[in-house]
C-alpha cells in the first residue's frame, strides 16, 4: 500500500491573457500539459505546488552545471560582451537565477557592478566561496526588495519558465529596471521551427520543472502587460527565444 500523500496541485488562469479555457495536449509523469485557447501559451495546468518545483533544484542539479564550468564561463562571457556592446555599456547588472554565478563573474569582469540571486544553496556557496562573488544571495527575486530603478541590466537565462508567479516576477523586473536599462530573457521556444510537432517528445518538456512554454507572441505579450516592450529579438538556430526588453 502506498502511504505517500498525494502531491498538491493548483489550477491557474492563463498568466499571459487571464484566460481560463485550455486545450488538453498530453500528460507526462502524471502532469497535464495544456494550451491556452486565448493566447496559445503552453503550460502545466493544474500544476504542482511551489514546494515540489523547488525540490527539482538541489546540489546534484548545481553540480552538473558546475562540472561544465569552462564551457559555461566562455558562453557567459560572450553573452555579457554582446549585451554590453549592443545595449548598456556600464552600470549595475543583476542575473536572476544565476546558478553558480558565471554570468555575474563575466559581468563584473566587464566592469559592471554585478549581482546575482539564486534559489539553490550549493550554487550560491560555490559562487561566493570559489568564485569570490560577494553580491550573490540565496532566495527569490521578490524577497530581496531591491531598490526601485536600481539595475541597468537584468538577465534571466533559462529561468522564467520555472517561476511560480509570472506576473509578480515580471512586475518586479520592471520595478527594479532603471530608465534606459534592459532585461534579457532566454527561454525554450515552443514555436521554433526545430521544436517537434509531437511536443511530448521535446526534451524541454520537464514536469515539475518547466511550468510554461513560450513562443515569439506569448512572451512579449506577457511583458507588455507590465509596460515593457521588445528592444531586440535575436534569431536562434536552436529552439530558444532570446528577447531584450526595455521600458515602453
Amino acid at each position: 500500500m502506498n502511504s505517500q500523500a498525494p502531491r498538491p496541485f493548483e489550477k491557474i488562469d492563463c498568466p499571459v491573457c487571464d484566460g481560463h479555457s485550455f486545450e488538453a495536449l498530453f500528460e507526462k509523469r502524471g502532469e497535464p500539459f495544456v494550451r491556452c485557447r486565448g493566447c496559445g501559451l503552453v503550460l502545466i495546468n493544474p500544476r504542482p505546488g511551489f514546494g515540489v518545483v523547488a525540490e527539482t533544484y538541489d546540489a546534484d542539479y548545481s553540480g552538473g552545471y558546475i562540472r561544465k564550468a569552462q564551457k559555461k564561463r566562455a558562453r557567459c562571457t560572450r553573452w555579457v560582451r554582446r549585451l554590453r556592446r549592443r545595449h548598456v555599456a556600464a552600470g549595475r547588472w543583476l542575473d536572476v537565477g544565476c546558478s553558480a554565478g558565471f554570468v555575474v563573474e563575466a559581468a563584473a569582469a566587464a566592469g559592471f557592478d554585478a549581482y546575482g540571486v539564486e534559489l539553490e544553496a550549493a550554487a550560491v556557496a560555490f559562487a561566493r566561496d570559489t568564485l569570490q562573488l560577494p553580491n550573490i544571495v540565496c532566495g527569490t527575486l521578490e524577497a530581496q526588495a531591491y531598490p526601485a530603478a536600481h539595475f541597468d541590466v537584468v538577465t534571466m537565462y533559462d529561468v522564467i519558465e520555472h517561476v511560480p508567479d509570472l506576473n509578480a516576477t515580471v512586475a518586479e523586473l520592471r520595478r527594479i529596471l532603471a530608465p534606459g536599462g534592459v532585461i534579457e530573457i532566454r527561454t525554450p521556444d515552443v514555436g521554433h521551427f526545430t521544436t517537434p510537432r509531437a511536443l511530448d517528445t521535446w526534451p524541454e518538456i520537464k514536469p515539475s520543472e518547466h511550468l510554461y512554454y513560450f513562443d515569439r507572441r506569448t512572451l512579449p505579450r506577457l511583458f507588455a502587460r507590465h509596460g515593457l516592450a521588445v528592444r531586440e529579438r535575436r534569431f536562434m538556430f536552436k529552439s530558444a527565444l532570446d528577447i531584450v526588453f526595455a521600458h515602453a
